[in-house]
């Protein structure tokens, strides 16, 4: 199956995140081979504290961010399979845990062998019916890991410290009551809205596409192109030929054409109505029948159910929220278009039902602040050091 990487993935991912999570997950797929060399640039990766860092030092690096990817995502086979087909994603990553583990030396945060064992006994990955199971843990390194015990566990040791780490400078992040109960009304506060949904696929026969932007656009993003795996056989993954490609890349390049259709009619359609509700006095769902336009409605909602009609729930509740009675939104650009709409009925959260919750809310508000806290840091971290190769070009360093 050929993967194309439509918007950079990672989107929201916190990468600082999956490089400290304690990872214990199966190598699916061979470790990677970095080099420097006369033909391929620069023979280190870069600087960190005037040290250079090794190709080396970035491939071991590899071995403990993918382990903790397929961990963390292997209930998401598409954020999976698109981040471990992204060698520039892995590298940025292990780049990341290099700058990381640099910090923890610093810091001299140590890790005694018992935390490694309770670590490892504990984990689900290697339980059985609540125990910890020596021959499962065995073969899972010689089968799936691909790494003798001793460097595995150094490798949990090292993920134990950035999580030290990690916990130490987020220590003092607090949140307020008064803020948690702000966070549970905007979580469970319920609306219902009328709206019209208006789709691109009206648009794709009307699309046209450049031969020349295609192939261009393969030529620039090859790495991104992938052909499945054989199950049997993962190392049989490969990067697709242009003409294997050709489809998907057009039927993208349409796709962008015919949203960009889309958002002019949403713009005229939203006009149409504004002048027909504020000079004719009509209602949205008269002016839209007069525009031949089809309105529905739907239940309530809040920003943790799902419409599947719509998609894009959370971010309609957040326009929601600022809209007054009778005001109907912007067209919204959603997954499955664009969208017009105006709130039917309003319903409060539960503050009697947030006592029980108010635990959990607490927990998320202040994990949201520490990644806060840990993308800053890591971002300074970024600037002291540097890179004398590009991360989004090493394809170029792979043997």
């Amino acid at each position: 199956m050929l993967k194309l990487f439509r918007k950079k993935i990672v989107m929201k991912v916190v990468l600082w995140g999956l490089v400290i999570i304690v990872a214990l997950a199966f190598t699916l797929m061979g470790s990677p081979s970095l080099s420097g060399g006369k033909n391929k640039g620069p023979n280190y990766v870069g600087l960190v504290d005037n040290k250079k860092v090794s190709f080396d030092d970035l491939s071991n690096a590899f071995l403990g961010v993918r382990s903790q990817i397929i961990l963390n995502y292997f209930n998401q086979p598409k954020v999976l399979e698109a981040l471990l087909s992204n060698k520039p994603i892995l590298a940025k990553l292990a780049w990341d845990r290099i700058l990381m583990m640099n910090e923890v030396k610093k810091a001299g945060i140590k890790i005694s062998d018992k935390e490694v064992i309770e670590s490892l006994r504990s984990h689900p990955l290697f339980t059985r019916n609540g125990t910890f199971d020596d021959r499962f843990y065995a073969y899972i390194l010689r089968n799936n890991i691909g790494l003798e015990a001793r460097d595995f566990e150094e490798i949990v040791r090292e993920n134990l410290s950035l999580q030290k780490l990690s916990a130490s400078l987020t220590k003092d992040v607090k949140v307020s009551d008064e803020d948690v109960l702000a966070e549970y009304k905007k979580e469970l506060g319920k609306i219902k809205i009328s709206y019209i949904l208006l789709e691109p696929k009206e648009y794709l026969d009307k699309a046209v596409v450049d031969d020349k932007a295609v192939k261009d656009f393969y030529d620039k993003n090859k790495s991104e192109f992938m052909m499945k795996a054989d199950p049997k056989n993962p190392a049989s993954a490969r990067q697709a030929t242009f003409e294997e490609a050709k489809a998907d890349i057009e039927k993208y390049f349409k796709e962008i054409e015919a949203r960009k259709m889309l958002k002019e009619k949403s713009d005229e359609i939203y006009k149409n109505l504004l002048e027909r509700i504020d000079n004719k006095k009509e209602t949205f769902a008269k002016a839209a029948s007069k525009l031949g336009l089809d309105v529905k409605d739907t239940d309530f909602f809040s920003k943790r159910d799902t419409v599947e009609a719509i998609g894009d729930v959370p971010y309609i509740v957040e326009v929601a929220r600022e809209l007054k009675d009778l005001e109907i939104s912007k067209p919204l650009d959603i997954n499955k278009g664009y969208i017009i709409f105006e709130v039917t009925g309003r319903k409060d959260a539960d503050e009697e039902a947030f006592a029980k919750d108010k635990e959990e809310f607490s927990k998320k508000m202040r994990d949201a602040k520490a990644n806060i806290v840990m993308e800053k840091w890591l971002k300074d971290l970024e600037n002291k050091a540097k890179l004398v190769i590009k991360l989004e070009d090493m394809e170029k360093h792979y043997q």
